[in-house]
């Protein structure tokens, strides 16, 4: 006879807030439980209950852990990460979230790995699979495709890695919940260390609609030159193409974007030919279902600029796929 697959039975409202004060003394204690408003999804979406003590009140947070979207390549990529030595190994992860490990230290820049958005392109592994790997978080600036709320959030409860932030992040991380001793700030031309780990932030000037400078644009959004098993990476996160950019001569890797609010196609061959970087991987694509009003971000234009480089470059060009693993040595 068949067996019932049964979940467990999802929790009260009450049993959810006699669980808030028996743990009310506990900073990032967590709770899960089943959200059965997530089975229609046809996945198995846990929800953490986050615990944050501010003064004397207790805040609870819910974050969606959505489930990756083939848990045997989430398995090997986990397994890939552990077991990385020698080299620089790249993951990436959607958007501009990418996975980096060198020296045994894993590295993040600008993860959204538990954005509700994703549920009909999900990641290739969970924020919760990530937390227990990552040592340090690098956050560009504060939209929410790249400083996510809710994967900030379980990074902050679950896992013991820092976050190197902008100064106009700052503001966004006291609401994640980010305590002040886990931020190491990121100033524009500025260097820093972090666990090991060397960067030259850069200045970000963000871009809109056509190519043009932001209306809120600022002067303390970052980008990141990463020094990573004798490698340069850079994650130039959004910005228009900058001098700051063209100054540095050469990368080992380059990470960007070809959207109309970055890079485009032109400015991303400008940039290209005039860095000659060794390995070129397009990002801030591919990930966020489409629309009229959010194309001008999340439509990249990969193909297009690898067609128009020289040949020499496009042997260097690799269009990833999600979780797929790249090493360079």
């Amino acid at each position: 006879m068949a067996t019932e697959n049964r979940l467990p039975t999802p929790i009260t409202n009450d049993e959810r807030k006699r669980q808030l004060t028996r743990n009310k003394c506990g900073l990032n204690s967590a709770l899960l439980y089943w959200n059965p408003d997530f089975i229609a999804l046809g996945r198995r979406l846990v929800v953490l209950i986050w615990l944050q003590i501010v003064g004397n009140t207790v805040i609870a947070q819910e974050v969606e852990v959505i489930a990756p979207a083939e848990e045997k390549l989430a398995r090997q990529i986990v397994m890939e990460i552990k077991r990385h030595e020698a080299g620089l190994g790249i993951w990436w992860t959607g958007h501009n979230g990418w996975l980096l490990k060198a020296n045994g230290v894993v590295v993040g820049t600008d993860l959204v790995l538990a954005d509700p958005s994703r549920r009909e392109n999900p990641p290739p592994v969970s924020v919760a699979q990530v937390a227990k790997l990552l040592d340090v978080s690098f956050v560009t600036h504060g939209h929410g495709d790249h400083f996510n709320g809710p994967t900030t959030r379980y990074l902050v409860s679950e896992s013991d890695c820092m976050f190197v932030l902008p100064v106009s992040c700052l503001d966004e991380a006291k609401r994640f919940g980010v305590p002040p001793d886990r931020i190491v700030t990121a100033r524009p031309r500025e260097s820093l260390s972090v666990r090991g780990v060397q960067a030259d932030a850069l200045r970000a000037i963000h871009g809109n609609k056509k190519g043009a400078v932001y209306y809120e644009a600022n002067l303390d959004d970052c980008g990141y030159v990463l020094h990573l098993a004798g490698k340069t990476v850079l994650q130039p996160g959004d910005s228009v193409l900058l001098e700051d950019h063209l100054f540095l001569k050469h990368v080992d890797v380059l990470l960007f974007s070809p959207t109309e609010h970055n890079w485009l196609i032109d400015d991303s061959l400008t940039a290209i030919q005039a860095l000659e970087p060794d390995v070129i991987l397009p990002q801030h694509r591919d990930t966020y279902p489409l629309s009229e009003q959010n194309r001008f971000w999340a439509q990249g234009f990969p193909h297009e600029v690898r067609l128009r480089l020289p040949e020499t470059l496009q042997k260097r060009y690799r269009v990833l796929s999600m979780g797929e693993m790249l090493l360079v040595e």
